[in-house]
């Protein structure tokens, strides 16, 4: 029997940042130290089974990118959003603040969904509101979503199956996905594949700044799925 827990369990110091998006206030729950994971024996356990890193531990540019492209879209009453390999739930939080009613945050490691719970927490977001789950993209539900959201989640050329077969299955017909990130050589298979899958997309620049001030570019993938 496979007794493995996908849980990196981070032990140290913890914060809560303020953050500004598109004019929009979001306290964010975080670790003050990442870096631990990185020498952490169970996550270097958890690497040598599964290739596995705690990216989640770190705000990554994606998520701005994606998280200004969610501020600004026009969602309607009642929207609900799937966010794919959610690590510290910036995209989806800001989504909740936007007006989407409900995100299911969902990530491969149950440790950064206690701090999505506490961000909830801390921007007054019930849990009619915000969900937490663990998905892994190899062993995917039969639920569908009318909106689903990934932010930097095709960092690597193997992640781009996983990605489009997460969108065939779980994005429901006539629903939208959008997948942002910066620009990586990884993201040139995606259009084939999305084709492959009988997925409808569009590729546009966005711009967004992290939390330094610092410019950002890259790419807003919108995917859609056919009516049935």
């Amino acid at each position: 029997m496979d007794e493995f827990e996908p849980d990196s369990r981070y032990e140290g110091p913890e914060t809560v940042s303020t953050l500004e998006i598109a004019g929009k206030t979001i306290r964010l729950a975080r670790p003050a130290e990442p870096e631990r994971l990185l020498d952490d024996p169970t996550v270097l356990a958890w690497n040598a089974r599964d290739d596995y890193m705690p990216y989640w531990a770190f705000l990554w540019p994606g998520a701005f990118l994606l998280a200004e492209a969610v501020a600004a879209e026009a969602w309607g009453t009642g929207a609900e959003a799937l966010e794919l390999g959610c690590g510290l739930g910036l995209t989806g939080l800001v989504g909740l603040e936007a007006g989407i009613e409900r995100v299911v945050f969902t990530d491969y490691d149950r440790a950064p969904l206690r701090f999505v719970e506490q961000s909830g927490r801390a921007n007054g977001f019930g849990p009619e509101r915000v969900e937490t789950a663990l998905l892994d993209w190899r062993r995917l539900p039969e639920t569908t979503y009318p909106v689903i959201l990934g932010a930097d989640v095709l960092y690597e050329r193997p992640l781009i199956p996983l990605v489009v077969g997460v969108l065939r299955a779980m994005l429901a017909p006539g629903g939208v996905a959008l997948i942002s990130g910066p620009y990586r050589v990884a993201t040139e298979d995606l259009e084939p594949a999305l084709k492959g899958a009988g997925l409808r997309f569009e590729s546009t620049q966005i711009r967004a700044v992290d939390e330094t001030g610092k410019g950002l570019k890259g790419r807003l993938h919108r995917i859609w799925k056919r009516e049935v």
